[in-house]
């Protein structure tokens, strides 16, 4: 379901939204047209995007970037059930965006154009920004023009701090060692005590600092690597689900399907059946 306003008290803006869905769907081209940079926060669910050899996966609270003419991965993406709302706008090529100088203009514009990836981890309020922003758009009151220029540039930058977070972040070394054995080993049972002391902790203090730096408890990091695996196993081969289940080391294809629906919210049947659409 798209919540879009009616009118935009912004000229600057090109779009502005909120998306709801509960069930799964294929990517596709923006009713409202690419034009414009948009930056989308994603709230609730997933939003993957499969580009022939990589897969790529934003969970929540992730900002989205899209380029001029491009729409969050198009027909090579799927929206599982999510919470997402957008903005479009376009840099000027005389002149500034309105509020701000030249100066400030060029160096914002510089900013977004050296963001490289498709999504990274946004700060929670993010949402809330977005909120009040669609707000005195669907009912402007006095100043509504300001405050709403006063909240986009809000997420301009909060968006731009995000991302230098993120550029600047380095992992432990010691995680970073039980991330990539984590990830090598992904088919095996892992017991964490032998990863702990990979890492030189104790299990208790292992867990505590892995899930700090990584978001996700080890077992559940090592889950998310199987469930990936198991989605470009459906993507890219003809094997049979449970022949993929049991080479990603699952006890059996019906424990696979509850850890994998449990996760992507579809069985891998019809996870497959999706993509199997698209290329079709």
């Amino acid at each position: 379901m798209y919540r879009r306003p009616t009118s935009l008290v912004l000229p600057e803006l090109v779009s502005l939204g909120m998306f709801i869905t509960s069930e799964s769907r294929l990517g596709g081209e923006r009713r409202d047209g690419t034009t414009g940079l948009e930056i989308g926060f994603l709230e609730h669910g997933i939003v993957e995007w499969w580009n022939g050899e990589e897969l790529e996966e934003a969970e929540p609270p992730s900002v989205l970037i899209d380029p001029p003419g491009d729409w969050q991965g198009g027909a090579s993406a799927i929206v599982h059930p999510c919470t997402r709302y957008w903005l479009r706008f376009e840099f000027p090529d005389q002149g500034e965006l309105p509020g701000v100088s030249r100066s400030t203009t060029l160096a914002l514009r510089h900013s977004f154009d050296s963001i490289d990836r498709h999504f990274f981890p946004g700060d929670p309020s993010l949402a809330k920004l977005f909120v009040q922003l669609l707000d005195q758009q669907r009912q402007p009151g006095i100043f509504a023009e300001e405050l709403s220029r006063a909240l986009f540039h809000q997420i301009l930058v909060m968006v731009l701090r995000n991302f230098e977070m993120v550029a600047n972040e380095v992992s432990s070394p010691q995680i970073a060692a039980a991330k990539a054995y984590l990830a090598d080993n992904y088919r095996m049972k892992v017991h964490i005590q032998d990863v702990a002391a990979l890492a030189g902790y104790s299990v208790g203090h292992f867990h505590e600092v892995f899930l700090r730096e990584v978001g996700l408890s080890p077992l559940q990091f090592q889950l998310k690597q199987r469930i990936s695996q198991a989605k470009r196993a459906l993507i890219s081969t003809d094997s049979h689900i449970t022949d993929i289940a049991l080479d990603l080391g699952f006890s059996s294809s019906q424990y696979f399907s509850t850890a994998f629906r449990k996760v992507v919210g579809l069985t891998p049947a019809a996870y497959r059946q999706i993509r199997t659409t698209r290329r079709a």
